[in-house]
């Protein structure tokens, strides 16, 4: 189940904070039967699709200005550079592409202060960007100017 949680904090003097969690699943077709969410920011600038289920991972991909990561693999034939995955185990990893995320999906728009979970992988967006990690620590942070794998 993939789950919305967006916090909104009211401006001061009020002491509250509301939060407020969504339930947001659709299906996608095989290979892995897994609900899917396709998200970006605000901007528009980072694009993303969260699943969940047996092989639950995050993509995130970038329209940068800089890139932090220059140096393509030999055995990248794609773009390098503008791409970040996670898995539920493990370190936050750049992806070789040579397809985007599907641009025929629609994409909610993921406001900032909010974030979402697949099993054990969070995505949260601020106005830094977008920080994905899963339960062991492992993710990446995007952002226009400046990308890291953790």
């Amino acid at each position: 189940m993939i789950i919305l949680e967006p916090v909104i904090t009211p401006e001061p003097p009020l002491p509250r904070y509301l939060s407020i969690v969504f339930l947001v699943s659709c299906l996608i077709a095989p290979p892995a039967f897994a609900e899917a969410l396709h998200f970006q920011s605000p901007s528009g600038n980072i694009r993303c699709v969260i699943a969940d289920g047996d092989g639950a991972f995050v993509r995130c991909d970038l329209g940068v200005d800089e890139q932090t990561y220059t140096a393509r693999p030999a055995a990248c034939d794609g773009q390098w550079g503008t791409s970040f995955g996670l898995t539920m185990t493990g370190d936050g990893f750049l992806n070789c592409v040579t397809v985007p995320i599907d641009p025929d999906a629609t994409p909610i728009v993921l406001p900032y202060g909010t974030g979402l979970e697949a099993a054990g992988i969070t995505c949260q967006s601020e106005v830094t960007g977008i920080t994905c990690t899963n339960n062991e620590g492992g993710g990446f942070a995007v952002r226009r100017a400046e990308q890291r794998v953790f």
